[in-house]
C-alpha cells in the first residue's frame, strides 16, 4: 500500500494553504475581493488537518485514510455552503468558490489514489 503521492499532495496542499491563509490572517495581505473571516480560519485550520493527513498517509497508518475522507467531506460541504451563498444573493467572493471546487477536487483525486492502491 503506497499512499505517497497521495501524501505528496495531501502535504503540499496544507502547507501551501496554511501560507496562504496566515499570511492573509496575520494582515500581511490582503484581498481585492471580499474575505469571509470564518472561511479563512477554516482554510488554515484545514491546512494543518491536511499535513496531519499527508503525514499519516505517508507513514502508511489507517487512521489518516479515514481522516482524508472526513477533509473530503468537509470541503465538499463548505463549498455547497458556498455556493448556497452566492445563489441567495450573499457576500461570497467567486475566487473563495473556485478555491474550494479546488480542494475538494484534489481531495477527491487523492481519495480515488489511496483507494486504488487499497485494492491491488
Amino acid at each position: 500500500m503506497n499512499h505517497r503521492p497521495a501524501a505528496l499532495l495531501a502535504l503540499v496542499i496544507g502547507l501551501l494553504t496554511i501560507v496562504e491563509g496566515g499570511i492573509v490572517l496575520l494582515g500581511f495581505d490582503t484581498k481585492p475581493y471580499p474575505v469571509l473571516p470564518w472561511l479563512l480560519r477554516y482554510n488554515v485550520a484545514m491546512g494543518f488537518v491536511s499535513l496531519a493527513a499527508g503525514h499519516g498517509l505517508w507513514r502508511k497508518q489507517r487512521w489518516a485514510e479515514t481522516l482524508s475522507r472526513v477533509v473530503l467531506i468537509c470541503h465538499g460541504a463548505v463549498f455547497l455552503w458556498l455556493v448556497g451563498m452566492h445563489l441567495l444573493g450573499m457576500t461570497v467572493a467567486l475566487n473563495s468558490i473556485g478555491a474550494m471546487l479546488f480542494r475538494t477536487a484534489l481531495w477527491t483525486g487523492i481519495i480515488i489514489m489511496i483507494r486504488g492502491k487499497a485494492k491491488k
